[in-house]
């Protein structure tokens, strides 16, 4: 009892408070999450697949600062000493002491948001926005400041300079201002709203985060958020959002969506602004709670949303866009496998290349449980479609996993057997080492020609799996880019309030390979794969490591020949593709800019970067187009507001054209395709 009134004489010396405190805890309040805590820890320990961790309070209460004060512009260093230096305190007094420091980051917040409010009145012109100081794009590898007085420094400086980027954009200081101030007030409004569920699912996760980032809790709220998006049938634009540091960011779209669909959004963008309708206000979504902005981006089918828009390396004002989407119900029908024909030509002959885009691993699971003959899934149109294919004479197939992020896992031993007939596929370990393997007694070859795997960062879960069996039998080829590295499985399981994911399995390939944290490699890589290292299992923090085991018995199919020679030619192929060298420079640019972390508050100098970077950027893109014998952006304005879909759909198809060669490549060096052979035995 010593520490927490110690605590709290401490937590209440820092600072007065005007407005109503969310601590103390009502006793009912307490005792609730109390006991949900509890749960969570019991759970975790006795059954989380990496269930040996030991932690003391102290470290879950330094992480759930460091998750609430992320950038480091709120506490001082001395105040997180203070507040970290009691790590024997039992679980109701952590619960208070949760719940007590939002209260303080909570006000604490707000009156530096005040305070940024009479810095930007103060603004009359140009030359106030004049000075030599800086700010940092990512405070969160600086230290902390001393003082607090240091924090309203640092922060009357963000406010100035988030001010000079909309002036850059507005041109027009008056409505920048204007702007600014209502952007300051929406963030109090978001944190007035902030509910005890919300703060308790942030301190329970900063505990739950240190077993894996797929483990969470999940207030009822979030719960039923997460269900609807599981099942995709919400009316929206099918884009899964998370929050980070309060930026909305869209970690998935759902394959068949309005989003997908429209080209005009992709993995890692970020979400700054929404207007519910086309005669709707754009309102600011900077700081808003998660739940927030979705139910502003929902709504009725065949309704249109307009949204603004931050390129996922751009962290500029002034790169913003607006577009439209309409919003529809995602349909199964609408993520369904696609086939196509690619002919190759070359001197000896034309070669026919059978394509088979799978976005998702999907299943009607509710028409199989009624028995009904007719239930679709992934590998029943799949199977359909090799038929087709099949009797189109195709020289070889493409499986196109690009940005297919899993589904259900027995659709991807069934597709596997499609490819190589009875066999194990995959290996599942329990968290007390149990290991079992799945997919051996099912399914029936039903395509044995050649065949390629095509995959991106985006491709996960069941992809790895599939990619995985396909690279372990010598079965074909895997082209593309390293995949995501998601090699675990979770679970979810109901609590007094609320509901915990966890993972409780981790599955691995029949060599004994693992692709958590690693992903496959491909056999052969594509350059012109865009690779965001944002995106992928090694990206998220405590991610399970890589690891191998034993492996079971596979066989062996007829091994594709002379790889590095077909890695040589592609490679050949590539490096003078004007895409490639399009792909390239952009890598480079935006890795310059992430690397550059310091921001001027000087408009002159902020103008000046602004020219440079849009000359750039311009000259890149019409470089390219040029290539393509496409008409040349005049102004910047003119190539932001242009549609992207044009250049994603032709990035796409010069890839899968590249695997289509390269296929083709590896037939050219047989006279026979290749067909199933007595293998080895690895054990």
């Amino acid at each position: 009892m010593k520490i927490f009134l110690f605590l709290a004489l401490l937590f209440f010396s820092f600072n007065s408070f005007t407005s109503e405190k969310i601590f103390p805890l009502e006793e009912e309040d307490r005792t609730l999450y109390s006991k949900v805590y509890e749960e969570v820890q019991y759970v975790l320990q006795k059954n989380h697949f990496n269930n040996n961790i030991s932690l003391k309070k102290s470290e879950i209460v330094k992480k759930y600062i460091n998750q609430i004060d992320s950038q480091k512009i709120i506490f001082t260093e001395n105040e997180i000493n203070s507040f970290s230096i009691k790590p024997l305190i039992n679980s109701s007094d952590e619960i208070n002491i949760a719940f007590m420091l939002f209260n303080y980051f909570k006000e604490r917040s707000i009156n530096l948001l005040e305070h940024q409010k009479s810095v930007i009145d103060l603004v009359e012109s140009e030359e106030d926005l004049s000075g030599s100081e800086i700010v940092y794009k990512n405070r969160e590898d600086l230290d902390r400041f001393k003082s607090y007085s240091q924090i309203k420094t640092y922060q009357q400086n963000l406010a100035l300079s988030e001010l000079i980027s909309v002036y850059l954009k507005e041109n027009d200081l008056d409505k920048a201002k204007e702007k600014i101030i209502k952007r300051l007030d929406n963030r109090k409004k978001s944190l007035s709203r902030i509910s005890l569920d919300e703060i308790f699912s942030l301190y329970t996760n900063s505990y739950t985060n240190f077993y894996d980032p797929h483990t969470v809790y999940m207030t009822p709220t979030t719960q039923e958020d997460w269900e609807i998006n599981l099942k995709a049938s919400l009316e929206g634009i099918g884009a899964i959002l998370s929050s980070e540091e309060g930026i909305t960011k869209i970690i998935r779209l759902i394959p068949g969506g309005p989003a997908e669909k429209s080209g005009l959004l992709k993995v890692t963008d970020k979400i700054v602004g929404v207007a519910k309708s086309i005669n709707d206000e754009l309102v600011d979504v900077r700081d808003w709670r998660i739940d927030e902005v979705v139910k502003l981006i929902r709504g009725p089918k065949s309704t249109i949303v307009q949204l603004e828009v931050l390129p996922s390396a751009s962290d500029n004002e002034d790169e913003g866009k607006l577009i439209e989407i309409t919003r529809d119900v995602v349909k199964l029908e609408d993520a369904a496998a696609k086939k196509k024909e690619i002919e190759i030509k070359r001197a000896s002959r034309n070669y026919n290349i059978g394509v088979i885009e799978l976005p998702t691993f999907y299943m009607d699971f509710e028409a199989y449980n009624k028995n009904r003959f007719d239930y679709k899934s992934s590998s029943r149109d799949v199977k359909k479609m090799l038929r087709e294919l099949d009797a189109a004479n195709i020289d070889g197939l493409i499986l196109d996993l690009r940005g297919n992020g899993g589904g259900f896992l027995f659709e991807a031993y069934s597709l596997a057997k499609l490819f190589i007939g009875r066999g194990n596929v995959v290996q599942v370990m329990e968290a007390n080492g149990t290991l079992q393997s799945l997919g051996h007694n099912l399914g029936q070859q039903n395509y044995d020609g050649p065949i390629v795997i095509l995959v991106d960062k985006l491709s996960a879960s069941a992809s790895e799996i599939l990619a995985g069996v396909i690279q372990d039998y010598d079965r074909g080829l895997v082209i593309g880019s390293q995949t995501f590295g998601k090699g675990t499985v979770q679970r979810m399981i109901e609590l007094s309030h609320g509901h915990l994911k966890f993972t409780e399995q981790k599955y691995y390939r029949v060599s004994g390979e693992s692709t958590q944290n690693k992903g496959v490699e491909p056999d052969i890589t594509i350059p012109l794969v865009f690779n965001d290292e944002e995106i992928g299992e090694r990206s998220y923090e405590n991610s399970l490591p890589y690891n191998h085991i034993d492996p079971i018995f596979y066989r062996s199919f007829n091994k594709v020949e002379n790889v590095d020679l077909l890695k040589t030619i592609s490679s050949n192929r590539t490096n003078s593709n004007e895409m490639s060298i399009y792909i390239s420079s952009q890598q480079d640019f935006y890795e310059n800019e992430k690397n550059n972390n310091v921001v001027p508050i000087n408009v002159e100098k902020r103008k000046s970067m602004k020219f440079a970077r849009e000359a750039k950027i311009l000259l890149m893109e019409n470089t390219f187009r040029k290539s393509l014998n496409l008409d040349p952006f005049v102004t910047y304005d003119e190539f932001v507001n242009s549609d992207p879909e044009e250049i994603s759909e032709l990035r796409e198809e010069i890839v899968l054209q590249e695997a289509a060669e390269i296929l083709v490549d590896s037939l050219q060096f047989s006279e026979t395709p290749s067909r199933i052979s007595f293998g080895i035995m690895s054990q």
